[in-house]
């Protein structure tokens, strides 16, 4: 056991990985685009279940790379043709809710499929493993398949299909408690989840600086630049610090037991509004940039606001699991960037989005000075990067 624990230990997120991510760093660009496109609250609301849905069929992966060996040909080539339909699906994501949605949902349904293929073949030398996802496969092969039947029918029954999907995805892996086999190496699969947080920040930068090359240059399109930058670099900030690091640390720490479902819940489950908070906060940082001076519209405060909300409840919800106990430094930053948005609809949106990343930057200040000492034995460790 000793020597299966250190080999995990030491497993690292591998060149193939990181060559099929940068399909995802496209698809959460064109979840934004979606999102600038359609500002409104069913815009957003559908935005969230596409970013759902390409979310979801990335950690699968995530969880399949932790544990098959790709060095093998056939699961290689596997990965690589599960890559090309990611692309296609990611290309499709403007496209879907509208007249061209199986183009969409076709890639994903083979993207979803060939995972669990990928998983369950890679994984015959480990029994217990493949037992395990095999008794998850039944979900994970409904899901797709209710996406399918969803694109088919279109219109508001495309929506409830695919919530419905997602929702077997959940409630399928929330059956999976300690002991049901799953083997985790806790390094590499902290990582895997930690590149995506770089992948969205990416997107974020992107979404901010792309298209403005036609705007005026002057003394408040800078100033709405560096607050943009500032708010991505406290984003960066709270989650690189120190708490990428105790999120490894805590993985690393339970029995071999424990942390398929710690690993669900800290990292699956919770970075999910992590991610959507970062890319609701790059949508209304470019609206900013674009038009420093004038106010945001209710959907642009919105997007502001559930921003930084969404991201800072997710590492709460993390916290909560692993410690029951409350972020109250991240959770008051969170309220106090909600009262803001709600308090100054008026107010021009750099001077908006200023308040609210001061509110995140304060909340950052008072948590690091409240537990400098843990934070201190933490980045003193060796998961600092």
């Amino acid at each position: 056991m000793e020597a299966a624990t250190a080999q995990e230990t030491e497993r690292r997120t591998s060149y193939l990985e990181l060559f099929f991510d940068l399909v995802f760093v496209f698809a959460i660009t064109q979840v934004a685009s979606l999102m600038l496109a359609d500002p409104t609250a069913a815009g957003y609301a559908k935005s969230a279940l596409v970013l759902a849905m390409v979310y979801w069929a990335w950690s699968g992966y995530a969880w399949a790379t932790n544990a098959i060996d790709l060095s093998r040909p056939l699961l290689r080539l596997g990965y690589l043709a599960a890559m090309g339909a990611s692309f296609g699906m990611a290309v499709a994501v403007p496209d879907a809710f509208g007249d061209q949605t199986l183009w969409f949902v076709v890639p994903y349904v083979v993207v979803r499929l060939l995972n669990l293929a990928l998983y369950i073949g890679g994984l015959r030398d480990d029994r217990e493993h493949q037992r395990a996802i095999l008794g998850l496969a039944p979900w994970f092969a409904v899901s797709p398949a209710l996406a399918l039947v969803g694109g088919l029918l279109g219109g508001q029954l495309l929506i409830a299909f695919w919530c419905a999907g997602l929702a077997l995805d959940v409630l399928g892996t929330l059956r999976a408690g300690e002991g049901a086999g799953f083997r985790v190496s806790p390094d590499h699969f902290a990582e895997r989840y930690a590149l995506f947080i770089i992948i969205a920040l990416g997107e974020s930068i992107v979404a901010i600086g792309s298209g403005l090359a036609d705007h005026t240059r002057d003394a408040a399109f800078a100033l709405s630049l560096a607050v943009a930058f500032v708010g991505v670099a406290a984003i960066w900030w709270a989650y690189f610090d120190f708490t990428a690091a105790v999120l490894t640390r805590t993985l690393r720490n339970q029995t071999p037991e424990q942390r398929g479902p710690m690993a669900r819940d800290i990292f699956t489950l919770s970075h999910y509004p992590i991610v959507l908070g970062i890319i609701f906060f790059a949508v209304a940082a470019k609206k900013t940039v674009a038009h420093p001076g004038d106010p945001l519209t209710g959907e642009g405060r919105f997007a502001l606001g559930a921003g930084i909300c969404f991201f800072l409840l997710g590492f709460a919800l993390a916290r909560y699991r692993v410690l029951k106990r409350i972020a109250w430094e991240r959770v008051a930053a969170a309220g106090a960037a909600l009262a803001a948005v709600v308090a100054l609809p008026h107010a021009p949106s750099l001077a908006l989005m200023a308040t609210v990343v001061a509110c995140l930057v304060a909340g950052l200040v008072a948590e690091t000075i409240r537990i400098r000492e843990f934070r201190a034995e933490v980045r003193s460790g060796p998961t600092q990067h």
